[in-house]
């Protein structure tokens, strides 16, 4: 069974996007894929929409600065899409297709290297994946490798998926309606925990 995010269409480069809000907080960069993405109707260009986690960091105070996130997008996918983003800190929340398609975590923590190295921004947040409902055990085998590498890396880890997970590892009631995505509740409720965590530094 597949259980990743289906593209919705290529990659399309990460133009700047106008500006989000006055940031009270600061400019932040998100990469990532359908679970960043989500429903927005210009991810790249600042144009997001409500089941996507970043809108609720925005709503918070900071500024979106750009990125790049796509459905069905891989680690790998995002090294070789993303460029560079003037912001004072990066957000990444990626690896749900990876674990989805086996991709071994070695092969995901150099691809995470990439993505650090051509954004270009020195304060590197690295987030939690959410649940998977059909693959509990290796998004939280994922997480607790993820949680490593940030350390080895200097990057701030935050587990921003705690608020939709339950005991056995899925997702909560309400925080997603297929097992996969978050719900737009479920992207309140990460977006929330983000912004809480980058305002704390």
């Amino acid at each position: 069974m597949i259980v990743g995010c289906s593209a919705s269409g290529p990659a399309t480069g990460n133009p700047s996007p106008a500006p989000s809000a006055v940031a009270a907080f600061g400019r932040f960069a998100a990469v990532g894929d359908s679970i960043t993405d989500a429903d927005s109707p210009a991810f790249a260009a600042g144009d997001l929409g409500a089941a996507s986690w970043t809108t609720y960091v925005v709503d918070d105070g900071f500024a979106f600065a750009g990125g790049w996130a796509e459905w069905g997008a891989t680690t790998a996918m995002m090294a070789d899409s993303v460029g560079p983003v003037d912001a004072d800190v990066l957000v990444v929340l990626a690896g749900t297709n990876d674990v989805a398609f086996g991709i071994p975590f070695e092969d995901s923590a150099a691809n995470l290297d990439r993505i650090v190295e051509v954004v270009g921004i020195e304060d590197v947040v690295v987030v939690a994946i959410p649940p998977m409902d059909a693959l509990p055990a290796g998004a939280v085998a994922y997480n607790e490798r993820l949680d490593d590498l940030a350390t080895d890396r200097g990057w701030r880890f935050i587990d921003a998926s705690a608020g939709l997970r339950t005991a056995d590892g899925r997702f909560g009631e309400g925080m997603s309606s297929d097992g996969l995505h978050p719900s737009v509740e479920g992207a309140r409720v990460l977006g929330a925990a983000i912004a809480t965590a980058l305002r704390e530094g």
